[in-house]
């Protein structure tokens, strides 16, 4: 969350300054930088509002809560950060390359390239330092700073070229370029969040750190299933089909079943007994199956969703 704060502020700072600079001297690259800072500001907002309605808990339309809505903003994020940044950066180029028109470069262009480059580089070093596995909102500001740095380097590297060799090709071919990363950096955004939608698989290190905290309870003797799905970048649900040690289910029942077995004394009252056993069983294996859900909750409080079942 902190790193979506920061860079929401550095993102509206640096749109208003790359867009006053773009407009008053006419550069490709610059108008697509700014283009480029008004698509990160948008997506900001829309990683904050899938932030805050992901920690809206259950009610009883949404059992489990609104986890994965974050991943749905960042979907509609990602898609705006293609086809508004991406599209326009590129649309841009090319048409300065078909309708070329000599870009005015002076001092505060420099200027506000420089102020972009350390508020982005800022940003980028709050996300990476915030950074945790499974985080699309975080990864979305991750590249987007990446992004939005070497988006600033291509439009110095493309600005000076045209200043100093005197072509106006290159503030064009620079806005493309600039809009290339972004198309890049959208996609793989889009892929993230759209296997996180359609319940993938928690990461194999927590999978196997649940299976051998399941395997250390005594009851449990072999599991026959396991799977494990994120809910949300610090939430996950588990479903796992166990085999239990049925001697040891048993022993707890000796001393009552020993007692119930001396009074059986006519077939009814054996029938009448083993009714009673698969009532006792029953129960005590969902006492069990409870407690060891309880004990899993504790030792993994990342399992928002817990079902175990005997196999």
């Amino acid at each position: 969350m902190r790193s979506v704060k920061v860079a929401l502020g550095v993102d509206v700072l640096i749109c208003c300054l790359k867009f006053i600079v773009a407009l008053s001297g006419g550069s490709a690259s610059m108008m697509a930088e700014g283009i480029h800072s008004l698509a990160d500001t948008a997506n900001q907002v829309l990683l904050w509002i899938g932030i805050r309605r992901s920690h809206i808990g259950p009610s009883k339309q949404f059992p489990f809560g609104r986890g994965q809505e974050c991943f749905v903003w960042g979907l509609i994020s990602a898609c705006g950060v293609f086809f508004l940044g991406a599209g326009a950066s590129i649309y841009r180029g090319i048409h300065g390359l078909l309708y070329p028109n000599r870009p005015e470069i002076n001092e505060w262009t420099a200027i506000v390239l420089v102020i972009s480059l350390v508020a982005e580089g800022a940003s980028l070093t709050v996300a990476w330092q915030d950074r945790e596995k499974g985080d699309t909102a975080n990864l979305a500001v991750l590249m987007e700073d990446s992004a939005a740095v070497l988006g600033i380097v291509l439009a110095i590297l493309a600005l000076s070229l045209t200043r100093y060799t005197g072509e106006i090709c290159w503030d064009s071919i620079g806005s493309i370029t600039i809009g290339i990363v972004l198309a890049f950096m959208a996609i793989v955004l889009m892929k993230k969040n759209l296997e996180n939608l359609i319940e993938k698989a928690s990461p194999r290190e927590l999978q196997e750190e649940v299976k051998r905290q399941i395997s250390a309870f005594p009851l449990v003797e072999d599991i026959k299933d396991i799977r494990m799905i994120i809910l949300t970048p610090y939430e996950h649900r588990i479903r796992a089909e166990v085999e239990f040690n049925g001697y040891l289910l048993i022993r707890e029942m000796e001393n009552s079943l020993r007692e119930d077995f001396c009074e059986i004394k006519t077939f009814g009252d054996f029938l009448q007994f083993c009714a009673a056993f698969s009532n006792r069983i029953t129960r005590i294996v969902g006492a069990k199956i409870d407690e060891m859900e309880k004990a899993l909750q504790e030792k993994a409080p990342y399992l928002k969703s817990i079902d175990i079942k005997p196999s």
